[in-house]
């Protein structure tokens, strides 16, 4: 046998060596982000676990009407955190990656701006409820009380939901866990006290809220993150601008978001009864575990995938809207199957009231729905980490367009159900458009 040439022995070597460089940085890669994901998953599994409890024990605890216009109250919190997320937490990863990797002073800088802008918005949000509490006042009373109470926890509402985020950004997903951990013993330990001291009330469970949100905030300053900087009203302004021009189309689409998906709530209850949005709500509940688990990849993927087409290019992010598409909506699927089929034997258990076992039927459309929306998120973050948002907007707007217009008319064929199965409606036409522009390559001017 012929002995190989020194050229070829080194070239042989060389290939080797880039071998061997290859597989030491996937499973570098492989080690980082196991951590990432399990505490992601830890986060989410907490904070998920803690309001599945939450809602389970009130649907227990307190009357159905009760109960339903404790839903009502909360779907206000959820448009607020919609706004939020929307406007600044999705929008900051995009200009993180952008303005904040070169140097520990711009990082610091973009942090203090951050927090005074998030502190603003609790604010303003936080006046606008008092104000909306007044209005209320004069057509149903009974909502005051929780208004109020929900104006005075909002501000610990936004601050945890800001420090959460950052923690992702900053790459210390272990801090987001133990925010969710404390937020949940806060939480659910305030529940039973209230309980046992026969001290539950609307106001009273919404006031914890804010108890179980101060307590992540007050781990996350510990942990170093969201510490409050002083900071020139220069920057304040100018992340505040980089938001707006990033965020605003977000935050119209997080509006029609919110009409097709969580006011069915607040309809409902004005037209059937608070009774029955309270059954809605329960059911929903069952599912909820999975759309939190889907939250945390979402929450895990979005800095990463915003870094990676920051360094390579856009095409690295529809390469991520064909397979991210797959995932998400392949676990919601498995998930939602599984719980359609346990539920006549889950819902008596869990809740105690024949009411809600007797709607297990109502589950098919809120399933599907879930599933749909766990495709479009997939295929969003592809355009949150681009920065392409005005495709969002318009492919949101349309999808509530569809759930008017189906909700009417299925509303006056089959009742309170059709809101349901409009909803559907919506879910599927906004997927379709925001995946169709995920695997699309043409981009859009801010």
């Amino acid at each position: 046998m012929s002995e190989l040439s020194p050229q070829t022995s080194i070239e042989a070597g060389l290939v080797r060596a880039r071998m061997r460089a290859r597989l030491k940085g996937a499973w570098h890669m492989a080690h980082r982000w196991k951590g990432r994901v399990l505490f992601a998953f830890a986060d989410q599994g907490l904070y998920s676990v803690t309001n599945f409890v939450l809602t389970v024990l009130y649907a227990s605890w307190l009357p159905l009407d009760t109960f339903g216009r404790y839903v009502v109250v909360w779907t206000v919190s959820l448009f607020i955190e919609a706004i939020q997320t929307s406007l600044i937490v999705d929008s900051l990863p995009a200009i993180v990656s952008r303005h904040g990797r070169q140097s520990a002073h711009h990082r610091s800088r973009v942090d203090g701006a951050a927090f005074w802008v998030v502190i603003g918005f609790g604010g303003m949000s936080s006046l606008l409820l008092v104000a909306a509490a007044a209005l209320v006042g004069v057509w149903r009373p009974v909502y005051v009380g929780p208004l109020l109470a929900l104006a005075a926890a909002n501000p610990l509402q936004r601050l945890y939901l800001f420090c959460r985020r950052l923690a992702y950004i900053r790459d210390r997903q272990e801090v987001a866990a133990a925010m969710a951990a404390f937020y949940g013993l806060i939480s659910v330990g305030g529940a039973l006290v209230l309980y046992r001291l026969q001290a539950l009330s609307l106001a009273s469970v919404i006031a914890l809220w804010g108890v179980g949100a101060l307590a992540a905030v007050v781990t996350a300053l510990v942990s170093g993150i969201g510490r409050p900087r002083t900071t020139r009203l220069a920057n304040v302004a100018w992340l505040a601008t980089e938001l707006w021009r990033s965020g605003r189309w977000l935050s119209g689409a997080a509006v029609a978001t919110w009409i097709s998906n969580w006011a069915i709530f607040p309809i409902v209850a004005a037209t059937t009864g608070a009774g029955t949005a309270g059954i809605i709500r329960a059911l929903q509940n069952l599912l909820t575990p999975i759309v939190q688990f889907n939250a945390a990849l979402h929450l895990a993927v979005l800095p990463r995938v915003a870094d990676k087409i920051a360094d390579v290019g856009d095409h690295y992010g529809r390469w991520f809207a064909r397979r991210g598409t797959a995932v998400f909506a392949a676990i919601a699927a498995a998930y939602c199957a599984i719980i359609l089929a346990a539920a006549p034997f889950v819902l008596p258990l869990l809740y105690r009231k024949p009411e809600i076992a007797a709607a297990a039927y109502l589950l098919w459309p809120l399933a599907i729905a879930i599933v749909l929306d766990a495709l479009r998120q997939a295929s969003a973050i592809s355009l949150l980490a681009r920065r392409h948002t005005r495709i969002v907007f318009v492919a949101r707007w349309i999808a509530l367009a569809v759930f008017v217009g189906s909700a009417l008319v299925l509303g006056l064929l089959i009742g309170f159900e059709g809101i349901l199965w409009g909803t559907v409606a919506a879910s599927a036409t906004g997927a379709g458009i925001v995946l169709t522009s995920a695997l699309s390559g043409t981009t859009e001017s801010r």
